[in-house]
């Protein structure tokens, strides 16, 4: 039957008008077993005329026809064979679309695929996103120490709001497009989590990352009496305790800070790996030495920062109150270290856990600098933290004891090293105050009775 002879519905004639398919193509189409529904489909998913031709061409030239296996394939998922004639071909192998096919994909997407790549074509391009009103022409500059975080905090880019109004994860500077849904942020105040460090504990944490399974001088690690290696262990067990505490309770509130404060998630984000880091390390060395895991800990003070119900009280009592008594536990562990291995572990766990402390201070005195009705908030935060940790003091003596068999050498040295101790726990509630006041919050009059003790002893 020639060409000319096939009728056009005059809807399909309108529609080939309207989309500049030229009618002997829409003829030639109908002639070779298309129905007027495929064309226009075809028409509306944007298949021009140009790759109709090549398409019809492929098939009157003798293109490959499908295997029994496929056809048998495409009948049960639901392809037309028009369908699989069409991508074969365009170039496709039968491998791939059964692949497709036990994907999910049905043939309405992969006609829209097909649609969109045309056989042999490129597709119409929409450019309207090159026109975005963004700042334009902006070049950020390395600085001495790279182009850090802050270096590229310039112009637009650089202005940090005081409230973020979006509830997507539309990057800070970027233009926002209407309907996107929100992404279930629930922290949109600067004050809540702001804190001018953050950009450069965040550069320091990515220079000065280490690897506990290839750094640490793990065969300098040699036989220790059962008591004192019972103790390290022990020391080990309280330690990765707390320290997988802290990143469980971090990564429950990275999720909740919108994405205008993009420094903060990107810090929390390096504390995070840093504490999955303490946690390995001290695993490893309480199993490395013929040891092993002590006793858990009773956890009275994990309890104030687990049930702290806003960002800022979570860091006041774990950032600044917890992390400075693991801040002594560690600069006294370093120097009583019995091998070069310990040294190196508490030494490198020191300079990770000082980062943590900073960004705690820092974001507390922001607060305090920029909202002083939340001074008495944040003094009882601090009330419940110190609390919760003598509880801990009275309730735990296994932690105790072994940190003083650790520094004194021994159990039968255990005076010489409560001793120790007590200079530890006396070291942590003085840097723990000059912190605070640091950051204007002067606790001296209001510090727990049992934390007193140990700086008027």
């Amino acid at each position: 039957m020639a060409n000319d002879t096939v009728a056009i519905p005059e809807s399909l004639r309108v529609k080939a008008r309207d989309k500049q398919w030229p009618e002997d193509l829409v003829q030639q189409a109908l002639a070779a077993g298309a129905t007027a529904e495929q064309l226009v489909g075809y028409m509306d998913q944007g298949v021009t005329a140009d790759q109709a031709r090549q398409f019809l061409a492929a098939q009157q030239g003798g293109g490959p026809e499908p295997s029994a296996e496929i056809t048998a394939k495409a009948e049960q998922v639901g392809w037309p064979l028009d369908l699989i004639r069409q991508a074969l071909a365009m170039g496709a192998a039968e491998g791939d679309l059964m692949r497709f096919m036990d994907m999910g994909i049905t043939a309405d997407q992969a006609r829209q695929f097909m649609a969109q790549g045309g056989p042999g074509g490129v597709p119409e391009l929409d450019l309207s996103w090159m026109n975005v009103p963004t700042e334009w022409n902006t070049r950020a500059k390395p600085t001495r120490h790279g182009l850090t975080l802050e270096a590229i905090n310039i112009g637009r880019y650089g202005d940090i709001p005081d409230v973020w109004e979006y509830q997507t994860e539309m990057p800070r500077g970027a233009v926002p497009i209407p309907g996107v849904e929100g992404m279930g942020y629930s922290i949109y105040q600067k004050q809540e989590v702001w804190s001018d460090a953050c950009a450069r504990l965040y550069e320091e944490a990515i220079q000065r990352r280490w690897r506990p399974a290839t750094d640490v001088p793990w065969t300098t690690i040699e036989p220790l009496p059962e008591d004192l290696e019972r103790a390290i262990c022990q020391v080990c067990t309280h330690i990765s305790e707390k320290e997988q505490m802290e990143a469980d309770v971090l990564g429950r509130w990275e999720p909740e800070i919108s994405y205008g404060y993009h420094e903060v998630k990107l810090y929390l984000a390096t504390t995070i790996f840093e504490n999955a880091r303490a946690v390995e390390v001290f695993r490893k060395r309480a199993l490395s030495n013929g040891g092993g895991l002590g006793i858990q800990s009773p956890g009275w003070g994990f309890r104030s920062v687990v049930d702290a119900r806003n960002f800022s009280e979570m860091a006041v009592i774990q950032m600044v109150l917890q992390d400075s008594l693991t801040l002594a536990q560690y600069q006294f562990g370093e120097k009583y270290a019995k091998n070069p291995a310990e040294k190196f572990i508490f030494a490198h766990a020191m300079q990770d856990k000082a980062r943590h402390i900073a960004y705690g201070v820092t974001h507390m005195k922001y607060v305090l600098l920029h909202r002083a009705e939340r001074r008495e908030e944040l003094q009882r935060y601090l009330d419940k933290g110190e609390g919760m940790m003598l509880q801990d003091d009275r309730k735990d003596p296994a932690t105790r004891e072994a940190f003083a068999i650790y520094f004194g050498g021994g159990k039968d040295n255990i005076r010489e090293g409560l001793r120790i101790y007590d200079q530890m726990r006396r070291r942590h509630v003085e840097q723990y105050l000059a912190r605070l006041k640091w950051a204007t919050l002067d606790r001296a009059d209001r510090l727990a009775p049992g934390l007193r003790a140990y700086i008027e002893s």
